[in-house]
C-alpha cells in the first residue's frame, strides 16, 4: 500500500502536466497529423512559463528516464522471445514500424487510405478513411511535408498463447511540416507551411492476418500512459 507521500508525489506528478498547460499563456494553432494528433504553433510566455520552465525540465528528464527504461525491458523480452517466434525479430519490427511511419502519413496527407491500408488495423483504416473523406467533403487537405523519424523506441511488448493478441506499444518522435489548406487554391487554414515542427506519440501495434499493423495513435505522451506498461509474455 502506497505511503501518503507516496500518493502526494504521483499525484503532483500527474497534475504537471495540466499545470504546464495552464502557464504556458499563448494557445497554440490547431492543426492535425495522421489521426488527429495536435500541433503547437503559438509559444508559451509571460512569467507563468518562466515560473515552470525548471519544473518542465525535470519532467521531461523523468519522462525521457521513463521511456529508456520501458524500452530496455521491451527489448529484454523480445530478443528472449523471438527464438520461437520470428513474428518478434527486432530488426523487422523497426523496419515494420518505420515503414508503416511513412505511408500512414502519405495516406493522411493524399486523403486515400488505401495506400496504408495493409499497414492499418480494420479499425484504425475505417477511423482514418471516415476522417479523410470528410476533408474531401469539406474541401480541406491536411498537408504533411518534409516527414522525418527521428526516433522510434518499443515501451511495451506483450506477447500471448495466441499470436492474433500480441501487441506492442512505440515510442514515436518525429518532424514534419504540418498544416492545413482548402482545396482548390491551397489557402492555408492553420498550422505553418514553412516550418518543420516536432511531436512525439505513442502508437500501438497489434498482429492481425499474421502480420503487424497500426491499431491506435496515442497523441499525448505522458508519464501515466508510460508507467502502465509492462512488458510480459503467457508463454514464459
Amino acid at each position: 500500500m502506497d505511503t501518503p507521500g507516496q500518493k502526494i508525489v504521483a499525484a503532483a506528478w500527474r497534475a504537471l502536466p495540466f499545470l504546464i498547460l495552464l502557464l504556458l499563456l499563448l494557445p497554440p494553432d490547431l492543426f492535425s497529423r495522421a489521426g488527429g494528433g495536435g500541433g503547437g504553433g503559438g509559444r508559451g510566455g509571460g512569467i507563468g512559463a518562466i515560473l515552470i520552465y525548471p519544473f518542465v525540465l525535470v519532467y521531461i528528464a523523468f519522462l525521457h528516464y521513463k521511456i529508456y527504461t520501458k524500452n530496455r525491458e521491451a527489448a529484454a523480452l523480445i530478443e528472449r522471445i523471438s527464438a520461437a517466434d520470428g513474428g518478434w525479430n527486432m530488426e523487422n519490427l523497426k523496419n515494420r514500424v518505420a515503414e508503416c511511419y511513412f505511408k500512414v502519413q502519405e495516406a493522411w496527407t493524399e486523403r486515400d487510405q488505401e495506400l496504408a491500408r495493409a499497414y492499418m488495423s480494420r479499425r484504425l483504416y475505417d477511423k482514418h478513411k471516415a476522417e479523410t473523406d470528410l476533408m474531401i467533403e469539406k474541401g480541406e487537405r491536411n498537408v504533411l511535408k518534409d516527414i522525418d523519424l527521428l526516433e522510434a523506441r518499443i515501451v511495451e511488448a506483450v506477447d500471448y498463447t495466441d499470436n492474433s493478441r500480441d501487441q506492442f506499444w512505440v515510442y514515436i518522435k518525429g518532424a514534419m511540416i504540418d498544416y492545413k489548406a482548402r482545396e482548390p487554391g491551397g489557402e492555408v487554414i492553420s498550422g505553418k507551411p514553412h516550418e518543420q515542427e516536432k511531436f512525439t506519440e505513442l502508437w500501438k501495434f497489434t498482429r492481425e492476418g499474421g502480420r503487424w499493423v497500426l491499431d491506435e495513435i496515442d497523441p499525448e505522451v505522458g508519464m501515466d500512459d508510460l508507467s502502465s506498461f509492462r512488458s510480459r509474455s503467457e508463454q514464459s
